[in-house]
């Protein structure tokens, strides 16, 4: 008794089921960047109310600055924010950044303790060699990156001279190199005034002063959002963190002039974000 033969699947049949196979790609690829970017944003809000807190935390504290740091000339007044940079150094980036003091105040007393403010970025490799996930989006290119970088940056202010401006100058931001920034100073609402951002232009250490950390914004460098652009990497959106601790989505059309009125501490301008 003879078998039946089986007929061998065709090529349409074939093209037939690639094409369904694509259609289902097409069909759950949006969903999946949707629920991923959706995960990232949230990742980002929760890094930065972290940092938010513990700058508060370390603003809310008694202390005596390091002598290392040049730009102290004298001891700082209680109830100060960190300055960008402590440490030694000639050149801001050669220094350590802000984020080194705010580490004891987000759960990272021991690696804090491996910092040594006498010898500057170069000296302290080892501990400014640990990659901190809170410091990075999820949602980046980048996140997969063995490198200690971090996408949460403070803000200095308007011009490329913010960040070694002294206290008092108009247009200063929530923090300079060697600039002592209390709650007082800032006359335009700890709800109005951005103290950080999320950047995707030119990541660097997190350990490192200068521009990996603190940078000052140019209201006429533009598009604001985008990768490698100033601000965010998130489709919509852009992520600010207030210096009240709270976190605020900005859609990337704000008008400029609007943004750098909430980066200034005391222009004195009648806006809001909104």
């Amino acid at each position: 008794m003879s078998r039946p033969k089986r007929s061998a699947i065709s090529l349409v049949e074939v093209l037939v089921v690639i094409g369904i196979i694509v259609i289902l790609i097409g069909l759950f690829l949006p969903a999946t960047r949707k629920v991923r970017e959706s995960s990232g944003r949230i990742d980002c809000q929760n890094n930065m109310r972290v940092l938010l807190q513990g700058i508060d935390s370390f603003q809310s504290i008694e202390r005596h600055y390091d002598p290392a740091s040049p730009g102290f000339k004298e001891a700082a007044a209680d109830g100060t924010y960190p300055s960008g940079c402590i440490g030694r150094g000639s050149l801001a980036d050669e220094r350590l950044s802000w984020l080194i003091s705010v580490l004891p105040f987000i759960e990272q007393q021991q690696l804090a303790q491996r910092f040594d403010s006498s010898k500057g970025f170069a000296g302290n490799f080892e501990p400014a060699a640990k990659r901190m996930k809170n410091l990075i989006c999820k949602a980046s290119k980048e996140s997969t990156n063995s490198e200690p970088f971090t996408h949460y940056i403070a803000m200095a202010g308007i011009g490329p001279d913010a960040a070694s401006r002294p206290a008092g100058e108009s247009g200063n931001g929530f923090m300079g190199y060697d600039r002592l920034t209390t709650a007082d100073m800032i006359k335009d609402g700890t709800s109005n005034t951005i103290a950080l951002t999320e950047t995707r232009s030119n990541v660097g250490p997190w350990a490192r002063g200068g521009q990996s950390t603190l940078r000052s914004f140019d209201p006429a460098d533009l598009p604001l959002h985008g990768d490698q652009r100033p601000f965010g990497g998130h489709i919509s959106w852009m992520e600010a963190g207030m210096a009240d601790g709270s976190v605020r989505a900005i859609m990337p059309k704000i008008d400029p002039a609007t943004l750098a009125a909430v980066i200034t501490i005391a222009g004195g301008e009648k806006v809001e974000l909104p």
